[in-house]
């Protein structure tokens, strides 16, 4: 009974883990294998400790991957336009994407900040809550975490298409 015990509550302590990770998905602009660093439209990625992959799912090292790159990335914001990766995917061209807590949010603007990074809400986008319900940008809140799918239009800025309550 104690070792079930003790699977669940490691299976617990795993899947918050996977619940509470970020994720940004572009093209990389620049990458700096001496520094382990690499940037998707001004977003900067410390790479210390990332697994790297490619396309079929193979060990990829940092100095492989080139300017133009279409990559997902699983991490944690440190800081504003700043993540530490865990997982770097190099994937066939998606959208772009910015998973994570808002810090702020101005309807009137029509633009909500996720750790450094712009969100512009274009008027005509899917704003989703749970149960796919569509809900008004009025009832996004600061630490509501979200999925925004769109397009990078700028450093740190993505202008978003979809944007999902998590």
């Amino acid at each position: 009974m104690k070792k079930v015990c003790m699977v669940v509550v490691f299976m617990a302590f795993v899947f918050t883990g996977l619940c509470l990770a970020d994720e940004i998905a572009g093209k990389v602009s620049s990458v700096d294998s001496a520094k382990k660093m690499l940037q998707i439209s001004g977003v900067r990625i410390q790479a210390t400790d990332a697994w790297i992959e490619n396309e079929q799912d193979y060990p990829l090292a940092l100095n492989k991957l080139v300017p133009g790159d279409y990559i997902e990335i699983d991490g944690k914001f440190i800081g504003s336009s700043k993540m530490q990766a865990t997982k770097i995917e190099r994937t066939l061209l998606q959208c772009a994407a910015v998973k994570g807590r808002i810090a702020s949010v101005n309807p009137q603007k029509r633009e909500m900040i996720i750790s450094g990074i712009k969100i512009k809400v274009p008027v005509n986008i899917w704003l989703e809550g749970p149960n796919r319900v569509k809900i008004p940008l009025e009832l996004f809140a600061p630490g509501y975490s979200v999925n925004c799918k769109g397009n990078w239009t700028a450093n740190s800025e993505l202008t978003a298409f979809k944007i999902t309550v998590e």
